[in-house]
């Protein structure tokens, strides 16, 4: 809501003194606009009197204690611009703690007051109701003293009582005269640096946009770490026919309402990695890569190669000067390493493989999101001419995205039949192509996942010295808690579209499993313990619904999960 008239006869006040008459009064004194203030946000920020905000207190008493949006209340508007002594004395009696009240920016009315060229009697009465506000900081680090220093206009009347000391003796007229005189001089510096600065912050501006722009154009994905959705800027881009600046200017503003609302752009990265439960070491190495690859882009956005000596790389001469040497080192993007997935059946290393595909091109670190599952049978031939030839038609279908090679270490493994270990013609055949795209810059070739169960890969990786140094990263799948394993089943009931009764929650899951299965028995399955529990239910479910139909219960609902199903799917099958 913008400024209701009561808020703009806050501005002026005889108009306002009459309309308190009208029965409306009240309510009107209540509203907020668009920024969180009160009416008697408004006439404090307007150097009210205290008879108006006495009435405006009266129509609303709890105003003297509500902030607005950004964290002040009445009495920090008041000592901000400079309100009368007796406004100020009427609101600390009617809310005495907000002298010690601080706003989003860790600011007393204190800190308000000194900044800002408040009256010595202003400053005396925050102070003898708050004395500790002399040495608290705000969140810039700055005592009251400090900012009054800093404000090269403020009075040695308040400078000493900031420090603790009585004021100085009353000055004479011309003494005064003197002062006011070197007070003008110090404003006019002021405003004169206050320009320079803006000339400043204006090119600082329109350079920190053109950076924002080529980002959004050579990495768009990045711009979800700053709140802004890189489809609604490009659409932006093509169907507004203003500036580039002024839409950009226009995104930025939205993202901060829409960060105040808590309402961030839908980030793809973020949605696949909250659909993994747990594993927190494999979602703490993607944002990693995430943040290696935007700040990489970054760079490429703020330093194009036009800025850069052709020579050295770094900034040309007239830049250099200005620029951290390490911010301007090309240590090119990140790329993203092979892996050894290990754990036991059903702990979801299919499941994530797939899953990092998606989130990877996304990145950029991936050309396509294309996720190939591979085994033994796929990767190995009669005899070594055609497992080569297999191997290599595996990798180029695989070429752009993952290859998932589950239960690797069956490569290991010679044949019974033949007794040939044509497995090693397959691991050499993955080694040089590996190695081969290294020499290349091969941007396109697969990233490799080699997964299985722990002591299989453990021994298989320990006879393979060659095929071990090339997977330098390896994540361990634990087995499923049952907190993890309740919090899955809920997620797979709701995406078939079933609801659970009141009384079941994640944890009165988890502690049923707890009861009715031993950590052995999930330690087999993991996982697929969900898979098996959704079809029991389900099983449940139509055994109730003949029952329903024989009694004519029209109140049976087929969607709905009831504690008893689990209950005796549990009791009945999981042994």
């Amino acid at each position: 809501m913008s400024d209701t008239v009561l808020h703009d006869l806050c501005k002026g006040f005889g108009a306002l003194l009459s309309r308190s008459k009208n029965p409306s009064f009240p309510e009107e004194a209540s509203r907020l606009n668009e920024r969180g203030n009160l009416p008697l946000h408004a006439a404090c920020s307007f150097q009210a009197s205290a008879d108006v905000v006495e009435t405006l207190l009266k129509a609303y008493p709890g105003g003297a204690s509500q902030p607005n949006s950004a964290g002040n209340l009445p009495i920090h508007q008041a000592a901000m611009w400079q309100a009368p002594v007796e406004t100020m004395e009427l609101l600390l009696s009617r809310h005495p703690e907000g002298a010690t009240v601080r706003n989003q920016y860790g600011s007393l009315p204190l800190h308000m007051a000194a900044s800002n060229q408040a009256t010595p009697e202003v400053v005396r009465l925050l102070i003898d109701n708050y004395p500790d506000a002399l040495h608290l900081q705000n969140d810039d680090g700055m005592t009251p003293l400090d900012l009054a220093l800093s404000d090269e206009s403020a009075s040695e009347a308040i400078i000493a009582m900031l420090e603790g000391r009585p004021p100085p003796p009353e000055l004479t007229r011309r003494q005064k005269a003197e002062k006011y005189e070197e007070r003008a001089k110090a404003l006019e510096r002021k405003l004169h640096s206050m320009r320079e600065t803006g000339g400043r912050q204006n090119k600082d501006l329109q350079e920190a946009l053109l950076a924002v722009r080529r980002l959004a154009d050579r990495f768009p994905h990045a711009l979800y770490a700053a709140g802004l959705d890189p489809n609604e800027l490009e659409i932006a881009f093509s169907e507004n026919s203003s500036p580039a600046d002024h839409i950009l200017m226009e995104a930025i503003k939205k993202r901060g309402v829409i960060a105040r609302s808590n309402q961030a752009p839908r980030d793809r990265v973020e949605d696949l990695l909250a659909s993994i439960v747990g594993l927190e070491h494999v979602k703490s190495q993607v944002r990693g890569l995430r943040r290696t690859a935007e700040i990489s882009d970054l760079k490429a956005s703020m330093f194009p190669t036009s800025s850069l000596s052709a020579a050295s790389g770094r900034p040309k001469p007239g830049l250099a000067k200005y620029i951290s040497p390490g911010i301007t080192e090309d240590t090119g993007r990140p790329h993203a390493h092979h892996m050894v997935f290990v754990g036991h059946p059903g702990t979801g290393k299919t499941a994530v493989a797939r899953l990092l595909a998606k989130a990877y091109h996304e990145l950029g670190l991936l050309r396509k999101p294309k996720f190939l599952e591979v085994e033994r049978m796929d990767l190995i031939g009669r005899d070594k001419e055609q497992t080569t030839l297999k191997t290599r038609e595996v990798l180029d279908e695989a070429r752009g995205g993952i290859l998932f090679i589950d239960e690797a270490y069956t490569l290991g493994m010679a044949s019974k039949r033949s007794k040939i270990d044509t497995g090693i013609d397959a691991m050499t055949e993955i080694i040089a192509a590996m190695d081969d795209s290294t020499q290349k810059d091969d941007s396109d070739m697969p990233l490799i996942i080699i997964a299985g169960f722990p002591v299989e890969m453990q021994i298989f990786l320990s006879h393979q010295p060659e095929l071990r140094k090339r997977f330098p990263i390896t994540f361990e799948f634990p087995d499923y808690t049952c907190a993890e394993l309740s919090k899955i089943y809920m997620d797979l009931a709701h995406a078939k579209g079933f609801d659970m009764e009141d009384s079941l929650n994640e944890d009165i899951i988890a502690a049923l499993l707890e009861q009715e299965t031993t950590v052995a028995w999930r330690g087999e399955r993991n996982g697929r313990v969900c898979e098996m529990l959704m079809s029991g239910v389900r099983a449940q479910i139509r055994q109730r619904m003949r029952r329903a139909q024989h009694e004519e219960d029209d109140e049976f609902d087929p969607h709905l999960i009831m504690r008893s199903d689990l209950v005796n799917v549990m009791q009945m099958e999981f042994k």
